[in-house]
């Protein structure tokens, strides 16, 4: 069975090999509770919102021993504090959190729980600082404390579901006490059941505990379980009421005292209800008194009587036949009271009052005989073998209660005092006074806590895929969480659809993170609700609008529907930028764009004024002659402005003579990226090298200041704009020189040196001889050959004087194309490398030198294209 299951875990794992994106995890940490009975407090983090779950102590502890480990979580962060119900290991550490900590959340309880909750802790207030052995519990908090901190709290109902912070909580009855709640918690589509104590029985006054409909609260994804009592198991409930009862007539038979240790409130009222209908079916008891103790129970008993409405069938049918008697009698006391109206039970505020003589039946709190009416009855009752100790409840281990369950020979007498030295005996170990005892000690399992068996029937029918045991011992939890993994084995071996089921059983202060990965909807509202669906045809259609979130919901909108629907206005960002370019023309700008983006569309081209002297047509701008007296010193060509649509988002404007330009767009993520993209662009535009090539190949307009004094006519000339080499009528572009273009041979080498030491420095010298077999192989070929024929004959003076005509012919033919060298030699370090300027090939015995020599000459050529040419013809 463990092989099965450790298979299943290697299963889900492989299946969650994917990321898990961290905002999808959910965190649970167990501040108290876990592993252990007592002090319950654990936290729940998910998508930004922190949950806690009780904040109880630890009944067998005292002082910060008994507080949840509260150092290891900010409790600023927690947004809401959920209280399941009354008891101390639940809630009495609330006025701690609330008064002493940073803690800033809401904090929720059911209405019984509150109105109980508010004497029970006074009273253990009161109790703990007469009755602690210890100064620690004083300290925590105080009455004072916890009376101030009442209006903080805010009271829920069963069934009703309430938002808070973006975070849903519907309470539904636990069966465990008047008013205890679990808890469906909903953050982000994320269903969280927090179980707290519960009981699926059916007793005699609470509502029994069920799962929640699922159809309706949708499927449960994490749940939070209890663990009390393991695998562990009991006999139907009219079995154990007959075996209680037995126990008690036995006792009170043989004339002794029967001791029922409870806690004020919860399972005392069901005890309460089973004896007084026996001791009416058994007049033979009656005279035999049951006393109910303490002033917080007598107080509390009033909220039983207000919240009938909140318990069972059995109660309310109660509460009618009581009422048609006092109806029937006139006795309106019939009515308040109800079925909290007992006959046979007696109310006993304090021992001072108490006639300790003949059999009696006790009910007195605390239930884990730590201290209070109970402890002290205990000690004064324990050497008597007549009397009798009967246990109902749950234990917690280190209690007194757990304790007497082992019937010791002796037990410590701290309540008791001098008068316990007379009947005990001094223990020489801790100088503590031991009282013998000789009463009788049975158990029987009124918890109102689920049994083994009924608590996996209610996490089977959960069906969660994740659970979480809390609120049991080690030993315990471990026994479940095996049954339960087990189960689920057996359920995937015979079914391969089943979900495997994953088991928690942290360690208090341990963090259990949990993936889920929930689908985002969003609800389609407004004008695009009313937009058809997609059809199977229509799948790859795409509805776009803005997703709004509210809390964790989402809806989908069109921009014109956020007023209505969402509360919110819309506002357009239109965004300008400004930047002058000194030098830069219109028809570079335009060419340097459409090499990054394309096409740039025109729009808005300026129409002639009726009195004007311009037109623009297709790119051209015709000028007409300007009469001779209102010609300036200087003519000046103006230029129009112009506007262009880059990429149907980005207007770019031309302001013409000024040579301002103004960038215009609607201000989000793309356009601003596109913008930025446009700007860089255009700051670069008038020094790169490529802008500096494109501009030497046009022929750019001149302004011709001088006049011919020959004729009128000559002064009449025109002044004439041109756009891409075309002018108005037939006059012919002017073949002007261009500084960037039209560079002498010793001009065009200075640039290239320049260009070439900037990139490896004075390294750098000129090669005299040139490549005289390459550039004029035909010839060399023959030379050669005669040479070869001739080698013998000829001196070596006439040798050398063949080559050097040789040379003087290569460099004549070099000079007649404008290169003043044959090559450039470059060293660094021990590298050479040889660049002839006719046809710039390199020669250089390293591969990567030649390659990175070879990038940097390509980029000086375009700088200074065309290199070699002479008046204006292309080379290289």
């Amino acid at each position: 069975m463990a092989a099965k299951r450790k298979a299943a875990a290697m299963s889900g794992a492989a299946e969650d090999e994917d990321p898990i994106d961290p905002s999808d995890e959910l965190t649970f940490t167990g501040l108290g509770g876990c592993q252990e009975v007592g002090r319950s407090c654990h936290i729940l983090q998910y998508k930004g919102k922190t949950v806690m779950l009780d904040a109880g102590m630890h009944t067998g502890r005292e002082g910060m021993a008994a507080m949840p480990y509260f150092d290891d979580f900010d409790l600023g962060l927690v947004d809401i504090l959920l209280i399941s119900h009354f008891h101390l290991d639940h809630a009495a550490a609330l006025p701690y959190v609330l008064a002493k900590t940073n803690f800033r959340g809401r904090v929720f309880m059911t209405h019984p729980t509150k109105a109980i909750y508010k004497w029970l802790i006074q009273d253990s207030v009161r109790v703990s600082n007469t009755s602690s052995t210890s100064d620690q519990r004083t300290s925590l908090y105080t009455e004072a404390d916890h009376i101030s901190t009442l209006t903080q709290i805010e009271t829920i109902d069963f069934y009703t579901t309430h938002t808070i912070n973006g975070v849903q909580v519907t309470p539904y009855p636990a069966g465990h006490v008047l008013g205890a709640a679990m808890f469906l918690i909903n953050i982000a589509g994320l269903n969280i059941f927090f179980t707290g104590d519960y009981s699926t029985e059916q007793d005699r006054h609470l509502v029994a505990a069920a799962v929640p409909d699922q159809k309706k609260v949708g499927k449960i994804d994490l749940l939070i379980s209890e663990s009390t009592f393991g695998i562990s198991t009991a006999p139907p409930r009219e079995e154990r009421e007959f075996a209680l009862l037995k126990s008690v007539t036995n006792i009170v038979n043989r004339g002794g005292k029967v001791l029922l240790p409870v806690f004020a409130l919860g399972r005392a009222q069901e005890l309460l209800l089973i004896l007084e209908d026996y001791w009416q079916r058994h007049p033979e008891l009656q005279k035999t008194p049951i006393y109910y103790t303490g002033n917080t129970a007598r107080k509390c008993m009033v909220v039983y009587q207000t919240y009938i409405n909140a318990m069972n069938d059995n109660i309310k049918r109660i509460f009618r036949e009581r009422m048609a008697e006092a109806e029937a009698s006139g006795n309106a006391k019939g009515v308040s009271a109800g079925p909290w109206d007992f006959r046979f039970v007696r109310s006993l505020r304090s021992l001072d009052r108490f006639d300790d003589v003949g059999s009696c039946v006790m009910l007195a709190s605390p239930g884990m005989l730590q201290s209070g009416m109970s402890r002290i009855l205990l000690e004064r009752w324990a050497p008597d073998q007549r009397n009798g100790v009967v246990m109902t409840g749950y234990n917690v281990e280190g209690t007194m209660g757990r304790t007497i369950l082992s019937e010791p020979d002796q037990i410590p007498a701290i309540m008791s005092g001098n008068n316990a030295q007379s009947i005990g005996r001094r223990n020489k170990d801790d100088d503590a006074v031991l009282i013998p005892r000789r009463c009788s000690v049975e158990e029987f399992s009124f918890a109102a806590h689920v049994t083994g068996k009924q608590n996996i029937d209610f996490i089977e029918a959960v069906r969660a895929p994740h659970i979480i045991l809390v609120h049991g011992e080690k030993s315990q939890a471990a026994r479940l969480k095996s049954r339960l993994l087990d189960n689920n084995s057996k359920r995937t071996a015979s079914n391969a659809d089943v979900q495997q089921t994953k088991v928690y059983s942290p360690e208090n202060g341990a963090e259990v993170k949990i993936p889920f990965r929930k689908d985002k909807i969003a609800k389609v509202v407004g004008r695009l609700a009313q937009t058809p669906a997609p059809t199977k045809a229509e799948d790859e259609r795409v509805i776009s609008g803005v997703i709004v979130q509210n809390g964790f919901k989402l809806s989908l909108m069109a921009p014109e529907d956020l007023k209505e629907y969402a509360g919110l206005t819309s506002t357009t960002v239109l965004c300008k930028q400004h930047i002058t370019l000194s030098a830069a023309g219109i028809d570079l700008i335009k060419w340097a764009l459409e090499g990054t983006f394309g096409a740039i569309e025109e729009v808005g081209k300026i129409k002639p004024e009726s009195n004007g002297h311009t037109e623009q047509t297709n790119g051209t701008t015709k000028m007409e002659v300007i009469p001779k007296e209102e010609q300036a010193d200087e003519e000046l060509i103006s230029e129009l402005p112009r506007t262009f649509l880059i990429m149907g988002c980005i207007a770019l404007k031309w302001s013409g003579q000024a040579k301002e330009i103004e960038l215009e767009w609607e201000g989000n993520t793309m356009n601003d990226g596109i913008a930025d993209a446009v700007m860089a662009v255009l700051t670069t535009v008038e020094s790169s090298p490529a802008a500096v090539k494109y501009s030497s190949s046009k022929a750019k307009h001149h302004h011709h200041h001088s006049r011919s004094p020959k004729s009128d006519e000559s002064r009449e000339e025109t002044a004439i704009k041109q756009v891409n080499g075309t002018t108005n009528g037939d006059h012919k572009p002017l073949a002007l020189r261009n500084q960037l273009a039209y560079l002498t041979p010793e001009e065009r080498f200075s640039r290239l040196c320049m260009f070439l030491e900037e990139q490896f420095g004075d390294n750098i010298t000129p090669i005299e001889t040139p490549r005289i077999s390459h550039l004029t192989q035909p010839e060399s070929k023959a030379t050669k050959s005669e040479a070869d024929t001739d080698a013998d004959a000829d001196d070596e003076e006439a040798i050398e004087q063949r080559n050097a005509a040789l040379v003087a012919s290569e460099r004549a033919r070099l000079a007649a194309q404008g290169i003043p060298v044959p090559g450039l030699e470059i060293k660094v370090d021990k590298m050479v490398a040889r660049l002839w300027l006719d046809d710039l090939t390199l020669d250089c015995a390293s591969k990567v030198w030649k390659e990175r020599i070879m990038a940097v000459v390509e980029r000086a050529v375009e700088t200074v294209a065309p290199l070699w040419s002479v008046g204006g013809a292309d080379g290289r």
